[in-house]
């Protein structure tokens, strides 16, 4: 979702690179071989080659559709990228600027490139049960059809063994075969929850299979055909990779739920021994972004960490210029972080430390006072018609009258003032006063407006309009009626616009100084012309209203003058 490619260093969880590459990467591939990353997503016609150490962007390929599934021969510096819209898989060379393009009978889902026989197994969206397409990569032949259950997603190939294993996500099983000398040897092994992701370990002896919907991790000996454990995990797990360590087996699995990483060192167990996960280290990271109310970083503060649970040293340190704070090495556990920010209360968040990867947050700091010094004035006009127009003059004669006062349109005829932008839908249905003129508690909603952009006043405009139409009777029109129908005594109305009359109404909230229930600060100005009979088209009446817009704004500051206004 934040549309970049990260680099995360195992040992201390820290984030050592990120990069934005425009569009949500659904899969990302390291190739060891040349030390660049591939990353593609189903909803972004391309693909991105990152420098491997720095995840810088080497170059981009364009691409026909979205892509699901990569993977790479890194001795040629071939990738071979699969396309279920278009039933092609496209084939690029690192070498190369252009991609080709080869078409397949079925949409292809899942990808594995054989760097033993040169070819690539995929599989693909059926109906029968033959979903696995071998595949020549130098032509795109389709060299023969393996079977496997329903909606073969995943695909995963051991070189030393030769062993091939799809994951059914349709039939909720695992199909593994191996193919040598035209001899297929195929067994099917059943899941107890639907299959998401699959990796198999480094003697291809087993399977350990994610569970998105489930929260299982479910591991499957290929040698007894038999589903040997099953782990409990907690939110969501989508990715895996084998990752061993000297302790034994471990996995790293990503979980979608709340977005982290699990590293998981795997207990030897027997046929048949459901185990629990142990994760593997006993620390993690906390990283995180201050932002105010309009989502602005914050640009100075301390964030304070206290432990909850247990007795540990606080933790204090200064926020970075951007807003960000990263702690890493902290036991596992819950934390309490206050966050103090000049101008703004303290704010307190929990933040809950896993082990083995960086827990992030992103922290909104709440309204708080504006400064005693906030002289600033924003108007806002309503929904009704030429009220813009109406809060346009009013801030072009506020920009006169009040000096050095700084005065915005937040809302105007050409737009959203930018900065204002973020808080506009704090705006929106605004119930300001109620029936005897008191503020309403919306009025909480313009004091969290007003104080993070640091004003003292805001000012709200509404204008209404009526319209009479003459009714005389057309004089032509009558004369042409008589001349055809002589005995007929009509007099036509004319229904033209005629009396074009206004109301404007301009509310003034002090911020510092008024609250709910309170008496608004009220100011009404009228306006109207008498066109007569003469025909006025619309745009002529559009006209007339804004010019009565005009008029009334410096009688509705003369008003507020009159009850004290700060500027006269």
């Amino acid at each position: 979702q934040e549309q970049s490619v990260a680099l995360v260093d195992l040992a201390s969880g820290e984030i050592v690179a990120q990069t934005g590459i425009g569009f949500e990467p659904n899969t990302v591939r390291y190739d060891p071989l040349n030390n660049v990353v591939y990353a593609a997503g189903l909803n972004s016609d391309g693909l991105v080659v990152l420098e491997g150490d720095t995840l810088e962007i080497r170059k981009g390929y364009g691409l026909g559709a979205g892509v699901l599934d990569i993977d790479f021969d890194g001795e040629t510096g071939r990738i071979f990228a699969t396309h279920p819209s278009i039933s092609s898989v496209s084939v690029m060379q690192l070498s190369e600027e252009q991609a080709r393009t080869l078409p397949l009978p079925r949409p292809p889902l899942a990808i594995v490139y054989n760097s033993v026989s040169r070819n690539v197994l995929i599989t693909t969206r059926s109906d029968d049960s033959l979903g696995v397409l071998v595949v020549n990569s130098e032509n795109g032949e389709v060299l023969a059809l393996l079977r496997s259950g329903v909606n073969p997603e995943d695909i995963d190939l051991n070189l030393a063994t030769q062993r091939a294993v799809v994951l059914n996500s349709g039939s909720t099983d695992l199909t593994a075969f191996i193919r040598k000398a035209d001899i297929e040897t195929i067994q099917t092994i059943g899941l107890n929850w639907r299959p998401t992701r699959i990796a198999l370990s480094s003697d291809g002896q087993r399977a350990y299979v994610t569970s998105r919907d489930s929260n299982h991790l479910q591991v499957a000996n290929l040698e007894t055909g038999e589903l040997e454990a099953v782990y409990d995990l907690e939110d969501a797990p989508l990715g895996i990779h084998y990752l061993p360590s000297k302790e034994g087996p471990a996995v790293l699995v990503s979980e979608a739920g709340e977005p982290q990483l699990r590293w998981l060192q795997l207990p030897e167990i027997q046929p048949g021994q459901m185990a629990a996960v142990t994760p593997r280290l006993d620390k993690g990271s906390a990283a995180g972004r201050v932002v105010d109310l309009a989502g602005n970083a914050v640009e100075d503060g301390v964030i304070r960490l206290k432990s909850i649970g247990r007795i540990t040293p606080d933790l204090q340190l200064n926020l970075l210029p951007d807003g960000s704070f990263i702690i890493p090495n902290l036991p596992t556990g819950r934390y309490l972080a206050d966050i103090t920010v000049p101008g703004f209360p303290t704010v307190s968040s929990q933040i809950q430390v896993r082990a083995g990867f960086v827990s992030s947050t992103t922290i909104q700091l709440p309204p708080g006072r504006p400064p005693e010094d906030s002289v600033g004035i924003g108007v806002i006009p309503d929904m009704e018609s030429f009220s813009d127009d109406l809060a346009a003059h009013v801030h072009s004669a506020l920009q006169e009258q009040a000096g050095d006062r700084p005065v915005e349109l937040l809302i105007g005829p050409i737009g959203v003032w930018e900065e204002f932008r973020q808080l506009a839908p704090l705006a929106e249905g605004l119930d300001i006063i109620d029936r005897d003129n008191r503020f309403t508690s919306d009025l909480e909603r313009l004091k969290v407006i007003g104080n993070s952009l640091g004003l003292r006043y805001i000012v709200l405009t509404h204008m209404d309009i009526s319209r009479e139409f003459s009714r005389r009777g057309n004089p032509f029109l009558n004369l042409a009626i008589r001349y055809f129908v002589p005995q007929l005594p009509v007099n036509i109305p004319d229904f033209t616009p005629n009396e074009l009359r206004s109301r404007g109404v301009m509310i003034v909230v002090d911020l510092q100084e008024d609250n709910p229930g309170d008496l608004a600060g009220y100011y009404e100005a009228f306006g109207k012309d008498q066109v007569g009979g003469d025909r006025i088209f619309e745009d002529a009446a559009a006209g007339l209203f804004r010019r009565q817009a005009e008029k009334m704004a410096p009688d509705l500051l003369e008003q507020w003058e009159e009850e004290g206004a700060p500027f006269s």
